[in-house]
């Protein structure tokens, strides 16, 4: 159980990080995002800009919010599973 529970761990951590690294570089490329934010920081005005920019806004803070959210969630989910691996190492063998 104690190998398990440190693989377990070693894996969703692992995970967290890469669905965090991809969310992260999609976010940083997201060109849609910053063509829109050009557009509309020219025309600050114009209805039709300023609904292309939330749009793209919405997509592109929910790609940094998951890069952050997959981040920690995967550290702290990850750490808790290497911390019952490690407590259960710990523990006397039952039969």
């Amino acid at each position: 159980m104690t190998g398990w529970l440190r693989l377990l761990g070693v894996a969703v951590m692992a995970l967290g990080f890469a669905v965090s690294g991809y969310t992260g570089t999609l976010a940083l490329t997201d060109a849609e995002f910053a063509k829109a934010k050009d557009a509309y920081e020219r025309h600050e005005d114009h209805p039709l800009f300023k609904a292309d920019y939330y749009a793209a806004a919405g997509r592109h803070y929910a790609l940094v919010a998951g890069a952050v959210a997959s981040g920690l969630g995967g550290l702290v989910f990850g750490s808790i599973l290497l911390g019952l691996g490690a407590i259960s190492a710990r523990l006397p063998k039952q039969d």
